[in-house]
C-alpha cells in the first residue's frame, strides 16, 4: 500500500489545514507587506515622475521668461544708448531743436537753464533737465509743441505753463516749459 493511504483522513485533512495555515501565515507576513510595499513605491514613484513633468514644465516657462527678460534688456540698452545725448553736447543739442522749432512756429526763447541729475541706479545715464522761458501767441505755442513733437532729439516735456502778458500786448502769452532728455557718459 502506498504511504498516502495509510494516514487516517483526519490527519491528512489536519495536515493539509496545517499546510494552508503555513500559507496563509507566509502570505500575511511575507508576501502581502512586499505587495503593499511595492504598490507604494509604485505609487511614489507615480508621484514623483508627475513632479518631474511639472519641474520641466517650469523650468520651461523659467527659461522662456529669463530670454525674455535679456531680449527685453538689450533692446532697452540699445534703445537707451539710441536716444541718450552725450553729457558734453546734450544742452546744446536740446537748445538747438528747441530753437529750430520755435523759429519754425514763431516763438521767442527768452531764458533758458539746465540741470543734470543722476539716474538713480545706473551710474552710466543721467537726466537732463532744461527749464525755457519763452512768449509767443497760442497758435504759435501749438505749432511749436507740433514741431517738437517731429523733433529727432528725445525728450519729455516734464512741465507746460503759460499765462497771459500783464504788459500791453494781451494776445502774447509768457510760456514756461521743463523739458527732460537721457544724456550718458556721466
Amino acid at each position: 500500500m502506498e504511504w498516502y493511504r495509510r494516514l487516517a483522513p483526519k490527519t491528512a485533512l489536519a495536515a493539509l489545514g496545517a499546510v494552508a495555515v503555513c500559507n496563509l501565515g507566509f502570505y500575511v507576513l511575507a508576501v502581502r507587506p512586499a505587495k503593499l510595499g511595492e504598490y507604494e513605491l509604485e505609487s511614489r514613484n507615480a508621484a514623483l515622475a508627475a513632479q518631474v513633468q511639472e519641474s520641466r514644465a517650469t523650468t520651461e516657462v523659467v527659461q522662456a521668461r529669463a530670454k525674455l527678460i535679456e531680449t527685453a534688456e538689450a533692446d532697452g540698452s540699445a534703445l537707451a544708448e539710441e536716444i541718450a545725448l552725450p553729457r558734453q553736447s546734450a544742452f546744446s543739442a536740446l537748445l538747438t531743436e528747441l530753437g529750430a522749432a520755435a523759429t519754425q512756429a514763431g516763438i521767442e526763447v527768452r531764458e533758458t537753464s539746465y540741470a543734470v541729475e543722476p539716474l538713480e541706479g545706473n551710474e552710466q545715464y543721467g537726466s537732463l533737465a532744461v527749464n525755457a522761458s519763452l512768449r509767443g501767441r497760442y497758435d504759435n505755442l501749438v505749432q511749436f509743441l507740433y514741431q517738437l513733437d517731429r523733433s529727432k532729439v528725445f525728450f519729455v516735456i516734464g512741465s507746460l505753463g503759460a499765462t497771459p502778458r500783464s504788459d500791453a500786448n494781451l494776445n502774447e502769452l509768457q510760456i514756461n516749459m521743463r523739458f527732460d532728455t537721457l544724456v550718458r557718459d556721466l
